[in-house]
């Protein structure tokens, strides 16, 4: 895959390719049957497949209070795409001075002239330029002006739920790991780094790796069965997610304690993949019942994971 972030790099444009734009935030089911779509009409005309999207999100320069929270972070947006065989991904930084760009100037400056725009795959609700003035139907009035074709796809449905980056933001906000899975075509995953923590899991006989996310959504507190990817190994575990009440902790905190590892990961980068909520998160009455409760935890989800696959098979 080709990826492109600064268009000025673009010295030779190209000549026939078959487009898709949005912001495909979680590149969940929907946005991958879109993608599928224009890389089967790619492969038809002997085009080039390519995906256009905008970094940051639109909404984080114009309007950062309407920004809602991403499901995917940057590199992992990249390594989905790639993963679905896209030829081309170009990702336009997103700017005040480029929001000042017309539909038209956006249409013939970028995806004609320099992106070598045949065809066009997009949603109906889709919008552009200054204004959000462009609309799918003046895309198809440019369309026979520019001479590019423009494929309006309706909503994804599975199992008549809509698909979309909203349901699954809500979803994962109340723990609804399993459902939100569903719909992204695979269980939704934070990566971080291993920060040090207080050294209580230990102390319960449980050592857990403290995570820093990157991603901006945290499911909801409680505990769940996990797989995590660490140094290019895959392995099973379990996390807690919240604030601990039996110990009257005020921090947010993700704990994951990883089966049969003894490792250092200190400073390290980690991804946990969420595969099924156990239980919310409760206030214990003393340390041996937590500890009675953990070998619980410990074992329900060692029953779950046992039916999983290992992490490189997760990630779409």
């Amino acid at each position: 895959m080709l990826l492109i972030t600064d268009l000025s790099k673009i010295t030779r444009p190209f000549t026939n390719s078959v487009v898709t734009l949005g912001n495909f935030d979680g590149v969940h089911l929907g946005h991958q049957a879109l993608v599928r779509m224009v890389m089967k009409r790619a492969q038809e005309i002997r085009g080039q497949s390519m995906v256009v999207t905008f970094r940051p999100h639109p909404l984080k320069v114009l309007a950062p209070e309407k920004c809602p929270p991403l499901i995917s972070i940057y590199e992992e947006k990249i390594g989905l795409f790639k993963k679905l065989g896209i030829d081309v991904l170009v990702k336009i930084p997103f700017s005040l001075h480029f929001a000042e760009m017309s539909p038209r100037e956006f249409v013939k400056e970028i995806l004609c002239d320099l992106l070598g725009t045949k065809e066009i795959f997009v949603g109906s609700n889709y919008r552009f330029g200054k204004g959000r003035e462009g609309t799918t139907q003046s895309l198809q009035v440019m369309g026979k002006e520019f001479g590019f074709r423009v494929n309006e796809v309706q909503q994804i449905f599975l199992k008549s739920e809509v698909i979309s980056s909203t349901k699954i933001r809500q979803l994962l906000t109340a723990g609804e790991v399993e459902h939100a899975a569903e719909l992204l075509g695979r269980p939704y995953a934070i990566t971080g780094i291993v920060i040090k923590g207080d050294s209580r899991g230990k102390t319960l006989g449980f050592p857990t790796a403290n995570i820093a996310s990157k991603h901006a959504i945290i499911p909801a507190d409680g505990v769940y069965a996990v797989k995590l990817s660490a140094r290019d190994t895959c392995h099973d575990g379990v996390v807690n997610i919240g604030l601990r009440p039996t110990f009257d902790t005020k921090a947010l905190a993700i704990e994951v304690h990883v089966f049969d590892f003894n490792e250092d990961l200190y400073g390290e980068e980690v991804t946990i993949y969420f595969i099924k909520k156990l239980r919310q998160e409760r206030k214990f009455d003393s340390a041996d019942a937590l500890i009675t409760q953990i070998t619980k935890d410990i074992a329900a989800a060692k029953t779950v994971l046992a039916e999983n696959p290992d992490c490189v098979d997760l990630s779409l």
